[in-house]
């Protein structure tokens, strides 16, 4: 899984992240959240959950520059929380529990442009349907963020449902099965 990308900023290696990497983890969303374009395209994880990203069959991909966290991005399976986005979308108890959440991907202002975020949602795409086959997964995106929803869509998830998520944020929950 700890594969180099030889890039502009050196050779960046993805790896799963540890319990230990959880401040680290923390310090870079925030970095992000505080630096957003506009502020409602982020909505920010809470360390409870990042934990839980954490536990298999759950994963945290980070990209690192040496020792330096430049990006990192989870996706979990979330069986009955009702953070899985099989319930907005009325499925079944049986299509929610099959579901993974792409959850959070963010990448540090001097990292972008390396197509780090399109890697991380590859591979933890490829994490999930390793770990369960034939899962449907499932992410959200602000629909004003092209950015992120063109590299997402580019990894071939498509929009399911327009929904206000987050404490009153619009959202796209996007599906790729």
């Amino acid at each position: 899984m700890g594969q180099d990308l030889g890039q502009k900023k050196g050779a960046l290696e993805i790896r799963p992240c540890r319990e230990e990497d959880l401040d680290e983890l923390m310090m870079l969303q925030e970095r992000i959240c505080n630096c957003m374009e506009q502020p409602d395209w982020f909505a920010v994880t809470a360390r409870e959950d990042n934990k839980r990203f954490l536990e298999e069959p759950n994963v945290i991909l980070g990209a690192y520059d040496g020792e330096k966290l430049a990006a990192y991005g989870s996706i979990g399976f979330l069986g009955d929380s009702s953070d899985n986005l099989g319930w907005d979308l009325g499925w079944t108890q049986e299509e929610v529990h099959r579901c993974a959440v792409l959850d959070t991907i963010v990448v540090a202002p001097e990292y972008r442009g390396l197509r780090l975020q399109r890697e991380l949602i590859r591979r933890c795409v490829e994490h999930a349907k390793k770990k369960r086959p034939g899962c449907k997964v499932l992410a959200t995106v602000a629909p004003d963020n092209i950015y992120s929803l063109r590299n997402v869509q580019a990894e071939g998830f498509r929009v399911l449902m327009r929904k206000e998520k987050y404490g009153g944020k619009e959202r796209f929950i996007l599906g790729k099965v």
